[in-house]
């Protein structure tokens, strides 16, 4: 009995104590980002001294190890960090982020290099509208995308100080080609935003030199006094939430909770798909449509990959709100798995009891 309680023991002691180590370091990091995107890398360390000093480098490893660029992280109390790179012009390929110490440094083999890939499919755009039109109370925005056949494409546009103009929505594509005329109130410089089902995000600018137009303001429909309901669940970026609304017959409004930079996408009563995404952390982000009392669905999760949180959805002139999992199909997404919850630290010490009891049997 005693050969087989005491390595038992031993193997608890293990689970129960951990292995000493010296200060650690690990970082946090988009395993793919789209050029032009900025690369964020959150890091968390443990064993080192607030004020510690040290360096994270981002290099181009595709054919021979290049330095992009470097940038000095001085740790707080908490011992985290986070630094951001920009990708802009940077070609496809693989890179890499990596701890940079003084002499033999502090944190040991923990600082491995993490690997990620730049994706850059600028050649595979090609605008066909004029890069500067007159101006005439539209914009044209007309190209096509290589290998994207029939699948559609989101388009948004800012006009002049960054306002809002149109979108993001969803537009038709036939073999990759697009057009759309959007409706705008003055020249100036406007900017494209186009991205496909892989969410990869093209961006244009336009010139529109003219006169500015004065448009007759127009009332917006106030939403119906119609019963409200909300729905939660956690969401990451790469865990979604799902949620499914039944409507009321006329003006319905969906809000997301605040705290968080939500970016939310839906599908409305016609199978149009659009993405919202115009507030920060302090704001919620609100969609206002008109219904006929059909479904609409709708996900949710975090502008940054490096968030996760509680995602609350409110419906005003709804039947309900629930959440749903399966909706994640409609979205082109696999249906989410539940994992088995980890077994409960209590359970240690728990079965380290019982061993010693049945010894003394």
């Amino acid at each position: 009995m005693k050969r087989i309680v005491l390595p038992l023991l031993c193997l608890l002691s293990l689970l129960l104590v951990g292995q000493a180590s010296a200060a650690q370091v690990y970082m946090d990091i988009p395993k793919s980002v789209n050029e032009g995107q900025p690369l964020e890398v959150v890091g968390t360390t443990t064993g080192a001294s607030p004020g510690y000093a040290f360096e994270v480098v981002f290099y181009d490893t595709t054919y021979a190890k290049s330095e992009i660029a470097r940038q000095q992280v001085v740790l707080q109390a908490d011992g985290s960090f986070s630094v951001t790179f920009q990708t802009d012009g940077l070609k496809g390929g693989t890179y890499s982020i990596e701890i940079a110490e003084s002499g033999d440094g502090i944190f040991g083999g923990t600082k491995k290099p993490v690997i990620l890939t730049i994706v850059n499919r600028t050649a595979d755009l090609t605008i066909t509208s004029p890069l500067s039109q007159a101006y005439d109370g539209t914009l044209l925005v007309a190209g096509s995308v290589k290998g994207l056949g029939d699948a559609g494409i989101q388009l948004s546009v800012t006009g002049p100080g960054g306002a809002n103009v149109y979108g993001p929505r969803w537009i038709a594509t036939t073999g990759g080609a697009f057009s759309q005329e959007v409706p705008i109130t003055q020249g100036g410089r406007y900017v494209a935003g186009l991205m496909d089902n892989t969410s990869y995000v093209w961006s244009v600018d336009f010139t529109v030199t003219g006169g500015i137009v004065t448009v007759a303001p127009t009332t917006a429909a106030t939403p119906a006094e119609g019963p409200t309901y909300s729905a939660a669940a956690q969401a990451s970026r790469s865990t979604p939430a799902y949620f499914v609304v039944e409507t009321l017959g006329g003006p319905v409004t969906i809000t997301t909770s605040s705290g968080i930079d939500w970016v939310v996408e839906y599908i409305d009563e016609s199978g149009g798909r659009t993405m919202v995404n115009n507030q920060g952390t302090s704001a919620p982000e609100q969609i206002t449509l008109q219904a006929r009392g059909g479904t609409v669905y709708v996900k949710v999760y975090p502008q940054l990959y490096t968030e996760s949180g509680r995602a609350v959805i409110t419906g005003k002139n709804v039947k309900s709100v629930a959440v749903d999992a399966s909706v994640a199909e409609r979205f082109g997404d696999p249906v989410p798995t539940t994992t088995e919850s980890p077994l409960p630290l209590w359970s240690v010490p728990a079965a380290l009891g019982a061993l010693l009891l049945f010894r003394r049997r």
